[in-house]
């Protein structure tokens, strides 16, 4: 209740401006309620990251189900970048640079929880290559995803599954076997 009023509130407003006392309206719940919870704006963004996480990797698994490591790693993207266009909430960091607040503080751990969730579905796609071949090339594409994040480009027409699909087909998705 409250991480959902949170991704309305971060959406609609972009993180800085957010007021916890809207959120806490929007969920129903008092302030002290929400601080109980949440000591502060931080944490409750680091929450609704995480729980946007788990959202994304759910999504991906089930685009990539089925398909051959290097089709997983070019329809892995296309969802990416289709997410990234399309969700308010994730569109609205971008635009407001305030992903810049999760990705500074983001520790090696979450990017080596990344890596080894995308290698784990990779593997199950059929890769063959050393895993630590696999760790280091799924590691890089993570830190890809993040720069994307963090900088898209400015050519929009770069994000279309027809742009992403032939761009990643090409360079990234070669660089798994």
């Amino acid at each position: 209740m409250i991480l959902a009023a949170a991704e309305v509130e971060f959406a609609e407003t972009g993180v800085r401006k957010a007021n916890v006392d809207t959120v806490a309206a929007r969920a129903g719940v008092s302030r002290s309620t929400l601080y109980r919870r949440f000591a502060n704006k931080e944490e409750l963004l680091v929450a609704v990251a995480q729980r946007q996480y788990e959202r994304v990797m759910r999504d991906l698994d089930t685009a990539v189900a089925g398909l051959s490591p290097q089709e997983a790693v070019v329809e892995a993207f296309v969802a990416g970048a289709t997410l990234i266009e399309q969700d308010k909430l994730v569109r609205r960091l971008l635009v407001d640079g305030d992903v810049k607040i999760l990705t500074a503080h983001m520790p090696s751990l979450f990017i080596e929880l990344a890596t080894e969730r995308v290698a784990a579905t990779l593997r199950r796609a059929g890769a063959q290559m050393p895993a630590d071949d696999l760790h280091d090339v799924v590691e890089i594409h993570v830190r890809l995803v993040i720069s994307f994040m963090e900088v898209p480009p400015s050519d929009t027409g770069r994000w279309s599954p027809e742009k992403v699909r032939a761009t990643v087909g090409k360079f990234i998705a070669p660089m798994v076997w």
